[in-house]
């Protein structure tokens, strides 16, 4: 908060997720996908977690219902039924397609509107298991039950970063990053036959900012009290200590013990 003798300036801000959470693994895979680069490329801070490898058991494909049922399941204690009611989803909905494919695996499933990877078919719709709990939680249409999901979508939270130069794709995804090949070298098993690189996540943020200013009525406006004077990467940087400071994630060296004062004046 900043105040004058006539004036208060007030700033909040907000991350938000701009993909759903990935798996290491599924960083690999996608990392060559110009469309999902495109969305990554929106943030510059991000942060490293780990969770036991979800998996979706017991799928069931009603044909004449479109419906899917499984259940959702982390290790051998988390278990929560869920179905998609693939006709409900807004983005079959809004294709208009009156047949549909659905594929579906112990970590995806996937709804077309035309034979499977065909030429002339379109992938309407997806859900890896991070994603359905990142729709689930946005209260997303086509998507019942799974009451659990909060439960499902608690992490351990290894490292938080920020991409002081570029974006979060060029920091921690397509160049070498220290901190998440430490990650993956030192972090053990949390579930028996699991591969590390399926319980490690990322998640990439966007920086947002809320300014609001409030003026006395016999304020003198001037042309900076309309301007744009904040620099983002600054607003970055401190959410970055806000979160290692109060968190304190295992593989970040800097602690920021003393925030909100530090040494370089932020």
């Amino acid at each position: 908060m900043i105040a004058s003798a006539t004036s208060t300036k007030s700033k909040v801000t907000f991350l938000e997720t701009v993909y759903p959470p990935i798996s290491n693994q599924e960083a690999v895979w996608l990392q060559n996908d110009p469309e999902v680069e495109a969305l990554l490329r929106q943030s510059d801070l991000y942060m490293i977690g780990g969770r036991t490898e979800a998996k979706y058991l017991n799928l069931f494909i009603d044909p004449d219902t479109n419906v899917v049922t499984f259940d959702f399941a982390i290790g051998d204690k988390f278990r929560d039924p869920v179905e998609i009611r693939v006709r409900d989803l807004p983005t079959v909905e809004e294709s208009e397609a009156e047949s549909f494919w659905i594929e579906a695996g112990e970590k995806i499933i996937r709804v077309w509107d035309g034979p499977i990877s065909e030429p002339g078919s379109n992938l309407l719709d997806w859900f890896t298991t991070e994603k359905l709990i990142w729709d689930r939680s946005r209260g997303r249409a086509g998507i019942e039950r799974f009451e659990r999901y909060r439960e499902a979508a608690t992490y351990d939270l290894l490292y938080v970063g920020i991409a002081k130069v570029g974006d979060s794709f060029d920091r921690l995804i397509s160049n070498g990053h220290k901190a998440r090949m430490q990650i993956l070298g030192n972090e053990p098993q949390r579930y028996p036959g699991a591969r590390v690189t399926d319980e490690i996540y990322l998640f990439l943020f966007n920086v947002q900012l809320l300014i609001m200013t409030t003026f006395e009525p016999d304020h003198d406006f001037e042309n900076e009290d309309f301007g744009d004077s904040y620099n983002q990467k600054c607003i970055v940087a401190d959410a970055e200590k806000a979160f290692v400071s109060v968190l304190k994630p295992e593989y970040n060296v800097v602690k920021f013990v003393n925030y909100p004062r530090g040494a370089d004046g932020r």
